[in-house]
């Protein structure tokens, strides 16, 4: 028995939209990767900006602990404090114990920015630890105590302060940092799984007028 014409246009104009359809979900497919490169992208080149300015800013610390004329040991300890935002997950001390329910949980640097963009001017890490062992870390009197103070697990990609100025003239400090990218997909914009940020402070030497 013939099939009716009829029929027949309906079975190919299903098909013509199941062709299209699975079409459709591919092209959807590639604009979607495409946008996680670009997100994901930009969001790797704000966090290396975010890290420039900190490790600027570990230089100027660093120059600023040695012009009034602290010995390199307290200037070291300048360094790794200021250096905080860039040192990812805390490693020491690694959990404490909080909230009514005794329930574990662990702190990461980066809750200090979710804080400063939200209610609280204060981090839960910063509140319950940090403040408390930031001080206990500077006054460390050797270097074996300040690790069992405080600790994380990028500090080891920072750099201590190199000195380039001049005694009684000028004090410079270089701070380098091999910054970690670890947002997905960095492999598509770099071979390295890092980069090298380099910055550095020069200030006038002030030691000798503070210490007469």
């Amino acid at each position: 028995m013939p099939v009716p014409v009829t029929h027949l246009r309906v079975k190919t104009r299903l098909k013509r939209k199941s062709s299209r359809s699975g079409q459709a979900l591919i092209e959807s497919l590639g604009v979607i990767i495409l946008l996680c490169f670009i997100l994901f992208g930009v969001i790797q080149y704000v966090m290396m900006l975010t890290a420039t300015e900190v490790v600027q800013y570990t230089a100027d610390a660093s120059a600023r602990a040695r012009a009034v004329g602290f010995n390199r040991f307290m200037v070291y300890k300048v360094n790794r404090v200021a250096s905080i935002p860039n040192a990812g997950l805390m490693r020491t001390p690694h959990r404490t114990n909080i909230g009514d329910g005794g329930a574990w949980s662990e702190y990461t640097a980066g809750e200090s920015f979710n804080a400063a963009i939200g209610s609280s001017p204060r981090s839960s890490q910063y509140h319950d630890i940090e403040q408390y062992n930031i001080p206990l870390f500077l006054g460390a009197e050797h270097w074996g105590r300040m690790w069992g103070v405080l600790d994380y697990e990028d500090w080891d990609t920072v750099s201590g302060p190199l000195y380039t100025g001049t005694t009684g003239y000028t004090v410079g400090v270089v701070v380098t940092q091999e910054f970690p990218l670890r947002m997905p997909f960095v492999g598509a914009f770099s071979r390295d799984d890092h980069i090298r940020i380099r910055k550095e402070a020069r200030l006038a030497d002030h030691a000798d007028l503070y210490l007469e």
